[in-house]
């Protein structure tokens, strides 16, 4: 079993800024290491600028165990977070002899001169390799770079993916008929006396509902969270419940 490891991710690219393409990565990355028992402290969406990641990766370093990137590693101008997570870590950027012979191999004799962009990785940079995909992913001082399509961030995050398990999360869910204002010093109360668990409350407006609330209760502390739903079910007003999960 994982200790408590947390991560920070850094989506990058100009056309998430600029509305040009849905960010798929971020809500995928999240939910996956959340199911591996990893917590995410923080999410950063910047530009296709050095300097903007360099901040990004300075930032997220000093509050998470890992970090992880998405976007601008291939070999066109605006791919720059090779160099930009390079330099967050005081690394050179060098080419992999490695990964020269793939991008000669996965492209032929007849290369154009910019695909050998794809050989290049921060300076000691780990490659993970997932079966089926002819590029690895760069790891480097515990951050790893993913590609920004997403069927491909999808498929090589697997290749990281054993190297991220952290203690579970135990998740209970219950819908309530009640609005917010009847509950919410219930929810203070549990909060208070239930510091381990976290508590959360999510009210819909919409009339297709079948619930006025969502109340969620979530820790790693399994036993934590079974004793606060317990209070939570005592005192919220009577006949309230709608069902749990």
């Amino acid at each position: 079993m994982g200790g408590d490891l947390s991560a920070g991710l850094a989506i990058i690219g100009n056309e998430i800024l600029s509305a040009k393409v849905v960010d798929e990565n971020g809500p995928f990355l999240l939910g996956r290491l959340r199911a591996l028992g990893v917590e995410v402290r923080r999410q950063l969406t910047v530009a296709d600028e050095i300097d903007e990641i360099v901040w990004a990766i300075g930032s997220l370093r000093g509050s998470a165990d890992w970090v992880l990137t998405t976007g601008g590693v291939g070999p066109t101008h605006d791919d720059v977070t090779i160099a930009g997570v390079a330099r967050a870590l005081g690394r050179k950027v060098v080419r992999s002899p490695e990964l020269s012979g793939l991008v000669l191999s996965h492209f032929g004799p007849r290369v154009e001169e910019a695909a050998y962009r794809l050989a290049d990785v921060p300076e000691g940079a780990e490659l993970l390799f997932q079966p089926g995909i002819p590029f690895p992913v760069p790891l480097v001082d515990r951050v790893a770079l993913l590609p920004g399509v997403p069927q491909l961030c999808r498929l090589q995050f697997e290749a990281l993916a054993p190297r991220l398990h952290g203690r579970p999360f135990t998740l209970r869910v219950v819908f309530v008929s009640a609005g917010e204002p009847a509950i919410a010093a219930a929810l203070g109360a549990v909060a208070a006396d239930h510091p381990a668990v976290a508590i959360g409350s999510y009210p819909r407006f919409d009339r297709g509902a079948d619930h006025r609330v969502k109340l969620t209760l979530e820790s790693r502390d399994g036993a934590a969270v079974t004793a606060a739903l317990t209070d939570l079910l005592a005192r919220l007003p009577p006949g309230c419940v709608l069902r749990q999960e």
